[in-house]
């Protein structure tokens, strides 16, 4: 821990050093922000003038680094309240434009739950809310971790936020937490049905128009799926806001959205219909159980509902759910966005991972996506976590996929690797050993790309070339891996990195 507030006045400058920079940032990242959190934020206060010539991407990193130490200690709540709350507000009003992290500020009011921090939440949402629904989701997270926040604080005054695109799906999400857990006698947006029918209205049409010609939404995949995935996420919340609210009124939009094909609109629509009693409703989310993206959330609303016997019992087993799960990971607007196309368990052990004691279940899980011209095909892994790689793994051994996975999945302070071009002198006569014991392996044009420590064990990761072949390939000297890197997606010497480190750890954790 600091013993002095770390001085933040430097990164203030327009033409900063970004050694200074440097050295500030991590300064912060071991100061104490439970003491020095009210002093930082005077000095913010007090160069507000100043920062509007500051670099955006220089104060993006305080904000970042700020957050990171509050988040660190061992009260963040007691960190945030201590400075007041008007400031927040003052000294975002004051961030030059296009500085990234500004809802981290939001984040930090959120964090503290306080009657005045929640006050000026509403307001900074109310008045310049991030652009992005996933950052509003962010900055509202801490209203469903904790329960010790009075409600009266934010609501309903922060509805006057709904209009905004980016706050409405994560306002409902809370709205609808509330109720779903009983804090609430009734749903928060209760007496704004006609407000929530006429946006779930609008949605639809946006969807339906989207399914017609997605090219109007966008130039770039990037921009037609944040708007695809801002107006998902908005109809699934109505349609769970409506279907907690239990009128009537609300079924005729939700056969509206019923039609959407999106596999989770569907579900959203199907589930609240079947709360409200109506028998299509019903049939149509037992139906979609059948559906990988779909089957986590109809499980739940299945037993939420009392629906649970008329569910198949195939869909409940621990491949079903492992299909689901990457099935739903693939959804995300930061992976692939939709669906896959096929989703299926090609493998499944019960064995010791990085990070769990206990033994846990593990699954590879094939994927496809048939886009017309276009196949795309890999393995995701499922149980210990829900992840797939970049690079292709669909040629590869079994065991060298679990061993990709297990070491990707890996922390420890003693596992990391450093790039050649970051090596020391000591890191550098470390690896000349390691590439001569290549060379004489027979591998040709060696290119060191990073040193590996594993504990006590270090190896070194390299392209090379193999019988005129192109590979990666990674050594400690006594055992060596390679492989080939045909194709576009081959395999980088991360990946290598990844499946050595992960091959050592299985075969010691099962031996």
């Amino acid at each position: 821990m600091t013993s002095s507030p770390v001085d933040i006045t430097p990164l203030f400058a327009s033409d900063c050093d970004p050694v200074v920079a440097g050295t500030t940032m991590q300064a912060l990242a071991v100061a104490d922000a439970t003491a020095q959190m009210p002093e930082w934020f005077q000095q913010l206060w007090q160069h507000a003038e100043q920062l509007g010539g500051s670099d955006p991407a220089v104060l993006g990193g305080l904000l970042r680094a700020i957050h990171t130490a509050v988040l660190r200690s061992e009260a963040p709540a007691e960190a945030v309240r201590k400075v007041n709350a008007t400031l927040f507000h003052g000294i975002d009003a004051a961030l030059p434009v296009g500085t990234p992290n500004r809802h981290l500020l939001m984040h930090l009011l959120a964090v503290a739950r306080s009657g005045d921090h929640l006050y000026i939440l509403t307001q900074m949402l109310i008045q310049s809310p991030p652009d992005g629904w996933m950052a509003v989701g962010q900055v509202l997270s801490p209203l469903l971790q904790y329960t010790d926040w009075d409600i009266n604080d934010f609501f309903p005054d922060i509805f006057a936020a709904l209009p905004h695109p980016s706050v409405a799906a994560p306002l409902l999400d809370v709205a609808n937490f509330l109720a779903r857990s009983g804090r609430v006698p009734e749903h928060p947006a209760a007496d704004r049905l006609d407000s929530l029918l006429t946006l779930l209205d609008a949605v639809v049409a946006k969807l339906e128009r989207f399914e017609r010609d997605p090219s109007e939404f966008g130039d770039t995949v990037e921009a037609v799926q944040a708007v695809l995935g801002e107006a998902v996420a908005l109809a699934v919340s109505l349609c769970d806001a409506l279907g907690l609210i239990g009128s009537d009124r609300a079924k005729g939009k939700l056969h509206q959205a019923l039609q959407i094909k999106h596999r989770r609109v569907q579900c959203e629509a199907a589930g609240a219909l079947a709360r409200l009693g109506d028998e299509q409703g019903t049939e149509h989310l037992i139906q979609l159980a059948a559906e990988p993206s779909a089957r986590r959330r109809v499980l739940q609303y299945a037993d939420e509902l009392g629906l649970a016997e008329s569910i198949d019992e195939s869909f409940r087993t621990p491949e079903s759910l492992a299909e689901a799960d990457t099935a739903v990971w693939l959804c995300q607007p930061q992976n692939m966005g939709v669906p896959p196309t096929q989703v299926q368990v090609i493998d499944s052990r019960h064995m010791l991972w990085p990070s769990f004691h206990d033994p846990i279940d593990c699954f590879l899980v094939r994927f496809e996506f048939d886009m017309g011209d276009v196949q795309y095909s890999n393995v995701g892994i499922a149980g210990p976590v829900t992840h797939t790689c970049n690079a292709d793994l669909t040629d590869l051994d079994l065991d060298d996929i679990y061993a990709i996975y297990a070491g990707w999945h890996a922390e420890h302070p003693d596992i990391f690797a450093v790039p050649t071009k970051l090596w020391n002198a000591a890191q550098k006569r470390v690896a000349a050993p390691l590439v001569t014991h290549l060379e004489r392996e027979g591998y040709e044009n060696i290119q060191p790309e990073l040193l590996g420590f594993l504990l006590d064990e270090h190896a070194i990761a390299c392209t090379a070339e193999r019988d005129e072949k192109p590979c990666v390939v990674i050594t400690d000297g006594l055992e060596t891996i390679e492989q080939f890197t045909a194709g576009n997606r081959a395999l980088g010497s991360q990946d290598i990195w990844n499946q050595y480190k992960g091959r050592k750890m299985l075969r010691t954790f099962n031996s």
